[in-house]
């Protein structure tokens, strides 16, 4: 099902984060250090988007209001880097989700990209609350872990 990749990638489109949270996050991304998986659990900025995006998703949480260019920065653009075909596929169907059947744009790749930004953005404050943890007996990995199965359970548990 590579056609959502195709889509979100025939043309420039800017994935940006949260202004604010810019230095937190490159402190968590590899590419901003020579540091081992455990202080920095996310190899590129691209993964910590889809992380922040998949927490908003199963916390349920609003995307942030506005347009991203107001609050956000931008890190790369989707030509610029690999965008996995799942990343894609689950970018369109929140962008269903959120923006409904009947929405003008929901065939958009720029509406697509803009709900991802918008949902990266509301999960990006809950993902980095969850790892700068003060305790000491875990390392920044351990925590996207936890974190990680915690989401999982929280999910499980709303289905059944």
């Amino acid at each position: 099902m590579a056609y959502f990749a195709q889509l979100l990638t025939q043309k420039t489109h800017t994935l940006r984060l949260p202004k604010r949270s810019t230095d937190d996050i490159q402190r968590l991304v590899q590419m901003h250090q020579s540091t081992s998986v455990e202080r920095a659990p996310f190899r590129r900025q691209l993964d910590f988007w889809a992380f922040s995006i998949a927490t908003a998703l199963a916390e349920d949480l609003d995307p942030l209001e506005g347009p991203s260019s107001n609050w956000g920065v931008k890190f790369v653009d989707t030509r610029a880097v690999d965008m996995p075909e799942p990343l894609c596929d689950i970018l369109a169907v929140a962008a269903f989700h959120r923006l409904g059947s009947d929405h003008a744009g929901i065939d958009d790749p720029a509406q697509i990209i803009e709900v991802g930004n918008c949902l990266a953005g509301a999960g990006c404050p809950v993902v980095l609350d969850q790892l700068n943890s003060r305790d000491l007996r875990l390392n920044p990995l351990d925590n996207v872990l936890n974190f990680a199965a915690h989401l999982y359970n929280h999910a499980r548990l709303k289905r059944t």
